[in-house]
């Protein structure tokens, strides 16, 4: 989702009279509230419109009556990795004049594509490095988007800023640096061993006694018990806190380590340097863009084969630049 963020950055700047609101699941709701790019987020929970397997609807067209009094003009709906008939659906019961989406991705024809009055023919087979941000803003090509500024972008209310400007003040002790560790990914091709992260993790400390921040999500369990259980320093552990908490605290602190997972994405969104190391995903379209930032990846493919001094020398440089 926040890859999206160029998109809507490039759309204001093109139709800066305009209101945009943006249509999300649940699962992506809460990192795009408030959002300066936006005039209103729309949460879409398919279960309120669904029991037992039933469609629910009355609830459906109260939706559906929702959407349509915003008078859209157009809808788009960008696709870069997969085609969602809900989401051609939604756009066309939206009641927009004008509707973009993907008429076909990478070969593979849409079957929603007659929903839309601009179907787009999206493939990037010649140009597999292109990044996620560029091809979100593919979908809309005709519209001759442009923006020079292609960082991720997320906003923060001023109290949530302050509660972690507070959070992170408290950890520093002084004038100790800040560092985040994020050893979890939902899959585990993406997640470099705990045991590499803890010699990353014990080496920093030992050299700069910074404070060492680990964050945890709900599916890291496992990654974050190893890692806690071979530290023999003092950390920190962010857990079981909303996304919005994470990136507050985020926001405040030195560095960001992290596998290539959405953590790494909300740390880039909110402009602190973020270290991420890849396994299979290509970096060149998923990595954080910005000077800030910096990846790490192998040959193999094989994100333990990153080494611990290459993670250790990176992380040094990053903190000493910025």
């Amino acid at each position: 989702m926040l890859c999206v963020v160029p998109l809507l950055r490039a759309l204001r700047a093109r139709f800066p009279g305009s209101k945009l609101v943006l249509l999300t699941s649940p699962v992506n709701n809460a990192v795009m509230l408030h959002h300066r790019l936006l005039d209103r987020v729309v949460n879409y929970d398919k279960r309120e419109f669904l029991a037992e397997g039933r469609i629910k609807a009355r609830a459906l067209r109260a939706f559906v009556r929702m959407l349509r009094e915003f008078k859209f003009d157009l809808a788009i709906v960008p696709a870069t990795v997969s085609m969602s008939f809900t989401s051609d659906m939604l756009a066309f019961l939206s009641g927009a004049r004008w509707r973009i989406g993907p008429g076909e991705l990478d070969g593979k024809e849409n079957p929603g594509a007659f929903l839309y009055t601009h179907p787009v023919q999206l493939s990037w087979q010649t140009s597999p490095d292109r990044h996620q941000t560029l091809r979100n803003m593919d979908v809309c090509r005709d519209l001759s988007l442009s923006t020079p500024d292609l960082r991720l972008e997320l906003t923060l209310l001023p109290e949530e800023s302050k509660a972690g400007r507070r959070e992170a003040h408290a950890l520093r002790s002084g004038a100790r640096l800040v560092v985040a560790f994020h050893p979890g990914a939902g899959k585990g091709p993406n997640r470099w061993p705990a045991s590499s992260f803890s010699q990353v993790i014990t080496e920093l400390f030992k050299n700069s006694g910074c404070t060492i921040v680990v964050i945890k999500g709900p599916m890291d369990d496992d990654p974050v018990n190893e890692l806690i259980n071979r530290l023999n320093v003092p950390y920190y552990l962010v857990e079981k806190r909303t996304i919005r908490d994470v990136a507050s605290l985020l926001q405040s602190i030195d560095l960001l380590v992290s596998n290539d997972t959405g953590v790494m994405h909300v740390g880039a969104a909110t402009d602190t340097p973020v270290l991420s190391l890849f396994g299979p995903t290509n970096p060149c379209q998923w990595a954080p863009l910005g000077p800030k930032n910096r990846y790490l990846r192998c040959d193999s493919g094989v994100i333990g084969d990153i080494t611990v001094e290459a993670v250790l020398e990176a992380a040094r440089q990053m903190l000493r630049e910025h």
